[in-house]
């Protein structure tokens, strides 16, 4: 038999190989980035702009795992429909930095605030957000009515606190829930998107995208951070505020999101009878990649309306 301190060595061991065998992410990694960076109060953060700078903006705002590339089949759809297009990747994700902070729902939207200030976007702007960017956008909705001309929320939080998952049940474990996401986090997200793209038909490339993050140093951090303080909240009253500040909001969901279930269309729908909700049969929780065209064509509709 092993003794405690023994087992707790090999734990400890275990998780400073894991760490120290994924990438550091510096300017190397960044060659091949495309668009451009800006510089925040919390690091270098990448952004690229799609489309005529004369047409309507699009804020494009991704969740928690899949960082800026998950818009790659919806971005040309809604160019070619006369919007210009402006995506980033969070702070943890993609070719942005990495700062050891709390990624907490305040941290986000001071994030997009510099942004949308570094780049010198006042607004009216409509804005989108899939999955934890829907419930962070809509935080920043109705913080910033002023300069929210439309909300989009695809598949969003705030309507559902106890997600499933390794992740989030190792969100409610502060020591011991880092260093098994250290240790095994990496491999079960890897898991998780193979065993997306088998049920709902996922590409390869997308996929390999997606495990590529998880073999970057302060990836799976900013992931266990965004889980603890944010993908769990209740949103109900920030949809309050939407709703009594008169925000056009259009929410897709998934009838087959194992993720995001179907009943969170029935929660928002109670909460905000204005809100333009749309439930697509057969559609889970990739919607933005899976079907692409089917949710450019909603979300076309609702923006291009006179409302």
């Amino acid at each position: 038999m092993y003794s405690p301190l023994i087992l707790l060595g090999l734990v400890i061991g275990l998780c400073m190989v894991a760490w120290f065998s994924r990438s550091p992410f510096t300017s190397r990694t960044r060659r091949s980035a495309p668009g451009e960076f800006t510089q925040l109060s919390g690091g270098t953060i990448h952004y690229q702009w799609h489309g005529d700078p004369s047409n309507p903006i699009i804020v494009m705002v991704h969740g928690l795992t899949t960082p800026s590339f998950v818009w790659r089949d919806m971005v040309p759809l809604l160019v070619k429909a006369g919007y210009r297009v402006l995506t980033f990747d969070h702070f943890g994700r993609g070719f942005s930095d990495r700062p050891r902070e709390a990624y907490t729902t305040e941290f986000y939207v001071r994030e997009l605030d510099e942004l949308l200030v570094s780049l010198q976007i006042n607004g009216p702007f409509h804005l989108l957000g899939y999955s934890m960017g829907g419930g962070l956008v809509s935080s920043y909705a109705a913080q910033r009515r002023d300069k929210i001309r439309k909300l989009v929320l695809l598949a969003p939080t705030g309507f559902q606190t106890e997600l499933g998952g390794f992740i989030h049940w190792a969100a409610k474990w502060p020591v011991i829930g880092d260093l098994a996401v250290n240790l095994v986090g990496g491999f079960l997200i890897r898991r998780a998107a193979k065993a997306t793209a088998k049920s709902e038909g996922v590409d390869q490339e997308m996929i390999q995208l997606q495990c590529r993050e998880t073999r970057f140093s302060g990836y799976l951090s900013a992931v266990l951070s965004s889980v603890r303080n944010v993908t769990q909240l209740d949103h109900s009253q920030t949809h309050r505020v939407i709703a009594d500040r008169e925000v056009p909001v259009l929410a897709v969901f998934g009838e087959t999101d194992e993720i995001i279930p179907i009943s969170s269309s029935m929660a928002l729908r109670t909460i905000n009878r204005n809100a333009e909700i749309a439930e697509l049969s057969d559609v889970g929780h990739a919607m933005a990649y899976t079907h692409a065209q089917l949710v450019a064509d909603i979300i076309v509709g609702f923006l291009d309306r006179q409302n």
